[in-house]
């Protein structure tokens, strides 16, 4: 398999109220993973994916995950990594937007996203 580049700057804008988020690739472009800029501005909202493994590292801001009913404070340089079938939500706290990166593995596949509010 050859190396892949994606940029920021060819990615499309996605979210609701909560979080805006601009995805690096899309699993037709790489199977096996998938990038995500996100930044947040409330809640993302209680959800779980029944295929993908998440690796969200914090890029700027402070924010709360919520796993499993557990809560983790993170900050800058911070790395959460969601198993697939786990409940959790994320939100900013304080002024400043909570900025992540998101790591899916397998590639996003919106088909296997359970939304639980």
């Amino acid at each position: 398999m050859n190396a892949m580049k994606f940029t920021l700057k060819s990615a499309q804008k996605v979210g609701w109220s909560g979080w805006s988020g601009w995805p690096y690739n899309s699993k037709e472009a790489f199977k096996r993973a998938s990038a995500l800029y996100i930044e947040v501005i409330t809640r993302h909202g209680k959800t779980k994916t029944t295929r993908s493994d998440r690796v969200y590292y914090v890029l700027d801001g402070k924010g709360e995950f919520i796993i499993k009913d557990k809560v983790f404070r993170v900050k800058k340089t911070d790395v959460i990594i969601v198993p697939r079938n786990t409940p959790y939500d994320y939100r900013r706290v304080g002024k400043k937007k909570l900025k992540l990166f998101l790591v899916h593995a397998p590639a996003f596949d919106q088909k296997y996203v359970v939304d639980l509010e």
